[in-house]
Parts: C-alpha cells; structure tokens; sequence
C-alpha cells in the first residue's frame, strides 16, 4: 500500500475522475489475475474484473479506510463475483435438464434420457452421508455460498468445504461405476 492511498480513496468518494483512475490502475492488474486464475477464462475474467470495479465504485461510499490495504475489499468484491459466477454456471449447467424435462418438444426419447439421468444423480446423491447430501444441495441445487451453508448447518465453513470436497469426490466415483 502506499501513503497516499487514503486520500485517494476520499477523493476517489467524491468521484474524483483521476482518483478513481489511479486506484483502477494500481489494481486492475493484479484483481484480474486472481480472477483468470479462479475461473480459467480470458473473457469470463475480463468481465468479472470489470464487474469488481463496478461494484467497487457503487459501494465506494459505505467504505472505511482503516489501515487494511485498498486491495483487501477489492479482493473480497473479486471472490463474491467469482462465487456468483461458479453458481449461475452451476444453474445454467442445471436448467437445460430441467427443461427437457419439462417439454416434450425434445421428443419422447430425449426426456426418457433426461430423467434417467437425473435419476442417476438423485441416486449417487442418495448414498452420500446426510451432511455431503445436504452441502451438494444448499450448493448446487440451491445456489448458496458456503458462509450460508455453514451458517444453516451450523458448521464452519472450513468444514463445509471439506464436506463438498469428499461428496464430490464421492459422486464422481458412483457415477464412474455405473458407467
């Protein structure tokens, strides 16, 4: 960080175009780089950095310097627009099988295929433990962060991690099996 940071940030409040441009350019570099790095995608990461900053200069006002680097708020806005990205992905990734569900226009062929493998993955989810079945289903069905979860769960969310990781580790072995 650097001394004048703090003064930039009140003038950056008062939208003060150069401010803002300084603190965009001191960190524009590395908050993107941490994003590519999440998401593994040159125009997703684009967007998101670029969706950070936004952020940033909407909520701008409600923050306070208090001797934390500039960076560390916009690191956090970085990993919920990450999060946010990983859970509409999951949904979009979700939607086309409920859809094919939910219309024959497919065919009768083609939902006959959509529910058996939908019913594939209730029953993979089926024999997981309790804690995996409910993580998978706050996290993906639900779309819940794991700050959420674990608070629901009544579990840290260092724990909450833990527990998709083995569940998904799980699922993937009973879905090998029953290729």
């Amino acid at each position: 960080m650097r001394n004048d940071e703090p003064s930039l940030i009140e003038r950056a409040k008062r939208y003060d175009p150069k401010a803002i441009s300084e603190l965009y350019r001191r960190h524009v570099q590395s908050i993107y780089r941490y994003i590519y790095y999440r998401v593994g995608d040159v125009n997703v990461a684009e967007d998101l950095t670029a969706d950070v900053f936004l952020k940033a200069l909407e909520g701008l006002e409600g923050f306070t310097y208090r001797g934390i680097p500039f960076s560390a708020w916009l690191y956090r806005i970085a990993h919920a627009r990450i999060m946010d990205h990983f859970r509409q992905q999951a949904r979009r990734e979700l939607l086309p099988l409920d859809e094919r569900l939910a219309t024959a226009e497919e065919g009768p062929q083609a939902m006959i295929e959509a529910k058996l493998d939908h019913e594939e993955l209730q029953s993979a989810i089926a024999q997981l433990t309790t804690d995996q079945q409910q993580v998978i289903i706050l996290k993906f069905v639900e779309g819940l962060s794991n700050a959420e979860v674990a608070r629901i769960l009544s579990k840290s969310e260092g724990a909450v991690k833990s527990l998709q990781h083995r569940a998904l580790n799980s699922l993937q072995r009973i879905m090998r099996r029953k290729e």
